[in-house]
Formats: C-alpha cells, structure tokens, sequence
C-alpha cells in the first residue's frame, strides 16, 4: 500500500498559497487527508489515516475537521484563483459558473442536518445530505469552487447556523464570487434556479445566466401569453433550423428557434428552443442576454455538463458523499476537502502538460480523467518514496535493486 510521509514535490507549488489559512498543527493535518484522498481508494477517517505515515490516530483527524480554526470558503477561493491566474490567457474563451446540487444517502441516526428527501436517483423516498455544488469552466478545465450543505429549518437552529433555501445558498454563492480583473463569467444553472432570488443575484453582479424554462411557465410574447412546452414546438417545427454546435467534447445537430419576450418576475428575456437530432423533447433556454445568437446560447449552456462530471468523479473517485462523521461542521469541512483534493489533481495534470509543453497554444485544454490522475499521483508518491529510502540507506545492494525498481 502508497502511503504518504511529506507532500510531493510535484505539487508543493499547489500547498505553498494555502499556508497562510492554517496554524501549526492545523496544517499538517490538512495536507495530509488532501493528499490522502488524491491516492486512496475509501475516504472515511480511518482509512485516510492509514495512508499517512507517521500520523496521529484518527481521533486527532476528526477533531481537526470539528474544531480547528480555519475558513473552508477562503482555502477554496484561493486555490480556485490561483488556478485560474495560471490559466488565465487575454483570449482564452469564455468562463462559466455553474451551479448544480446533488443528494447522498444516509443510515446514521446521529448524524446533524440529516433530513427526508426524495432520492430523484432511485426514485425514492431516504434520509440524507442536499449538497449545493459550485464550479469555474474555463479553457476546458473544471475548477470545484465550493460546497454548501442545505438544512432545513429545524435542523439549522440545531446545529446554529442561519436558515437558506438552496436557491437562497445559490444567489449567495454568486454574490460572494471573486475573480481576477478581466474574467466575467456567464452563469449556467437548470430550471430549479431559475427564479427571482437566483437571477436578482446575476443582475446585481452584471452577470449574465443561461438556465432552462420549464415546460408549465407563462411566456408572454407581443402581448400573448403561452406555454413554454408547446409554444416551443411550435416555433421550432414552423421557424426552426439546423445546426452544428460543439459541447464539452463533441458535436451535435440541434433544430434552434429564438424568441424574445417576457417571463413571470423575471422580466424581458430571450427564450432559445432547442431540439437535439434523433431527441423529441424540447428545451427551453432563458438568458437575460438579448444579443446573443441562438447557437451560442446552446453551446454556452452544453458547457454546465461539466459540473455533473465533477459531482460523479468526486463521487465515485475522491468519495464526496463517503463521510462518517457526526458533526454539521465536519460534514461542510468533509465535502471542501474533497473539492481541494480534485484541486490538486488539476494542478498535476497542468504541471505534467506545462512540461510537456502540450498547453502552450491551446485555448482549450484536455486534461487525463480523475481516475487516471489518481493514478498518477500513487505514481509520484511511489517515487518519491523510493527517492528517499536510496538517499538515506547505506547498503549498496538495497540502492542498486530501488534504482533498478525506481526505473522500472
């Protein structure tokens, strides 16, 4: 089994920054369960603390995630800005945020602001954790920029904190958003957010957003008011045309039909219809940007895909909703250590591409997935590792056979 003894050189470039966020001890622990998550297979305390040589029991691991002093959202924002300053280029392609929640289930009976949900995955009813997710798209690469626990009211005067709906945590994550001069995103959410609260926040910080109409909602167009549903097929099958728009990473053929009108508490918007080739349903696009083509519209919000890859690929590879631990603010902390974790695989992938020198020119980036990251991670860990034992030993035989295993 890898195990971790001091951070990798590869990535002490990711931790310098973050110095300043934490005291003494606190530090320590926190590069090591970040490190631990980037390497290992399970993220429960007991298994991170195995990965960690020399480290403390569990215990002191869990009592740095409940009561150590320091301020989750800044650690976040910092290695959000400094990644961004990396790959910031004056004509690099527009950057999005988006917003999205998902659900984990849970037994604990003790665990705080577990609530009753309807799980829309299996389709039933269980008890857990709504997770509010956050990130930056730019030049390709998916930047976590936090994670925020919805609880619901009675459960918030338990555990002492002030009551919001998850559209209320959204406008507040949009408000709170700070980036470098010269980088003003264009916000992509789905339907659940497109409300007053959310797209107040937008207008207030001069973003513009692009999110989905439901199929029920009052659009009024030149005085008359229709179904967003059915007035979509109709527009799209009298006035709608093909055309060729590129996602994440491939391309498809949409039928696109524009309107401009007015949406319930929203005001003056335009609506783009789209239907996807081989694909019945249609879909309703609300942006408050009047200007913008009917196709770049469609390929903006194609982009929000990748906040679902970030939600799986933290679930399934870096164990988002894996946590075992009884406390709200272990919870909150849990889930940002898990963004930092994606963070510093980012930061590899960059580093391994900047040397390779296969980002130069490129204004969007293809970055290995996170299982392949984590890969190389063990990899660099594994050499280190040996690195050290040929540095320190004195029997030849033992450093001719590692050097022999370390070039293998």
């Amino acid at each position: 089994m890898i195990t971790i003894g001091k951070i990798p050189r590869n990535v002490q470039r990711f931790f310098q920054p973050l110095r300043t966020h934490f005291t003494g001890p606190a530090w320590g622990h926190f590069c090591g369960l970040v490190m631990a998550f980037t390497i290992g297979h399970g993220s429960t305390i007991e298994r991170l603390a195995k990965l960690l040589r020399g480290s403390t029991h569990r215990t002191n691991h869990g009592e740095f995630l409940w009561q150590s002093h320091w301020d989750e959202p800044s650690v976040l924002q910092s290695i959000a800005l400094d990644t961004l300053g990396r790959l910031y280029r004056k004509h690099g392609g527009k950057c999005y945020f988006i917003l999205d929640d998902t659900q984990t289930l849970k037994r604990a009976q003790r665990m705080e602001a577990v609530g009753t949900l309807f799980h829309h995955a299996t389709g039933t009813y269980g008890r857990g954790h709504t997770i509010l997710k956050a990130c930056l798209w730019y030049r390709g690469v998916t930047i976590p920029l936090g994670s925020w626990l919805y609880v619901k009211k009675d459960d918030a005067k338990r555990v002492k904190i002030d009551f919001r709906k998850l559209t209320e945590l959204a406008a507040k994550a949009i408000r709170n958003l700070v980036l470098p001069k010269g980088i003003t995103p264009t916000v992509l959410f789905d339907s659940y957010y497109l409300c007053p609260v959310v797209v107040g926040a937008c207008r207030e910080r001069g973003f513009h957003f692009v999110g989905v109409g439901k199929a029920n909602r009052n659009f009024t167009v030149h005085g008359q008011t229709h179904k967003l549903g059915s007035y979509g097929r109709n527009v799209l099958r009298r006035k709608g045309r093909w055309h060729h728009i590129t996602g994440l990473r491939t391309t498809g053929r949409y039928r696109l039909a524009e309107r401009v009108g007015s949406l319930k508490k929203l005001g003056e918007v335009k609506v783009v219809f789209s239907r996807r080739r081989n694909d019945r349903s249609v879909m309703a696009l609300v942006t408050d940007d009047l200007h913008a083509s009917s196709k770049t519209l469609v390929a903006d919000y194609l982009k929000r895909w990748a906040i679902e890859v970030l939600i799986k690929d933290e679930k399934q590879q870096l164990g988002l909703g894996d946590y075992r631990v009884l406390r709200y603010r272990s919870v909150v902390r849990h889930l940002h250590l898990v963004d930092c974790a994606y963070a510093c695989l980012t930061h590899l992938a960059l580093k391994d591409q900047g040397a390779q020198g296969q980002q130069k020119n490129k204004n969007v980036l293809h970055l290995p997935t996170v299982g392949q990251l984590k890969a190389r991670m063990r990899q660099v860990a594994w050499q280190e590792a040996v690195q050290d034992v040929v540095k320190h030993s004195h029997e030849k035989p033992v450093i001719r056979r590692l050097e022999k295993l370390l070039a293998a």
